[in-house]
């Protein structure tokens, strides 16, 4: 299976996105505003060691940081233009969880957060939704999803956005160095109808639509 490589950040320009109960939308935009789509990682306590990848089925496994620090993962979605929107009544973005790669390791802190940009604008970085926390015990082997309606985010679906999903390990201690949780099955579709109607989605593909590795 192909992987995609997850670029390093290191503390000086990513560690804005670790924090308790998620990164704010100031620390979104200055670590992640000016980058091309793709996937970063980081962590608050030292600036090497072992990257995480994205496998061909969009799995990855969020580590966390050594000692007393705490760790990102992140990707930048391409933008969904105004016409990608057009049809949709809504988006749904979703992912799965798996299981932990130490279940004596429950403890970690665990936050998910999704944020967007009006039009791609750097200016503009608002959250959709509410950000996903708890801890790693309690997170792991199952789905989770945000949905955003026309509704609520017509301004997004106006201008079109670009995406930020942020998957921060919070800040933790040393008994939970390494652990790993792995994120998968990443999601996002367009609803020709308001939820919770079954009926059929289109899927917009973010392994080909929205995702890009960030070029070299």
């Amino acid at each position: 299976m192909a992987e995609t490589s997850i670029s390093r950040i290191d503390y000086s320009s990513g560690g804005a996105l670790i924090a308790n109960g998620g990164p704010s939308a100031n620390a979104v935009q200055s670590v992640l505003g000016s980058l091309d789509a793709g996937w970063y990682s980081g962590n608050k306590n030292n600036n090497t060691g072992t990257l995480s990848s994205v496998t061909a089925d969009g799995a990855t496994n969020l580590i966390s940081a050594s000692g007393a620090g705490g760790g990102f993962t992140a990707v930048k979605f391409n933008e969904l233009s105004v016409n990608t929107l057009a049809d949709y009544k809504s988006l749904r973005i979703s992912f799965d969880t798996g299981g932990l790669s130490n279940t004596n390791k429950t403890g970690q802190p665990q936050n998910f957060s999704l944020w967007y940009s009006l039009g791609g604008k750097e200016s503009s970085f608002l959250q959709a939704g509410s950000t996903i926390s708890g801890l790693a015990g309690s997170v792991s082997n199952k789905s989770y999803s945000w949905t955003i309606s026309k509704e609520e985010y017509g301004v997004l679906f106006d201008q079109g956005a670009t995406f930020y999903l942020v998957m921060n390990t919070g800040v933790l201690n040393s008994s939970y160095t390494y652990q790993e949780l792995t994120v998968k099955n990443f999601r996002m579709e367009g609803l020709t109808v308001p939820e919770p109607s079954s009926a059929a989605a289109a899927l917009l593909g973010l392994g080909s639509l929205c995702l890009r590795r960030k070029r070299r």
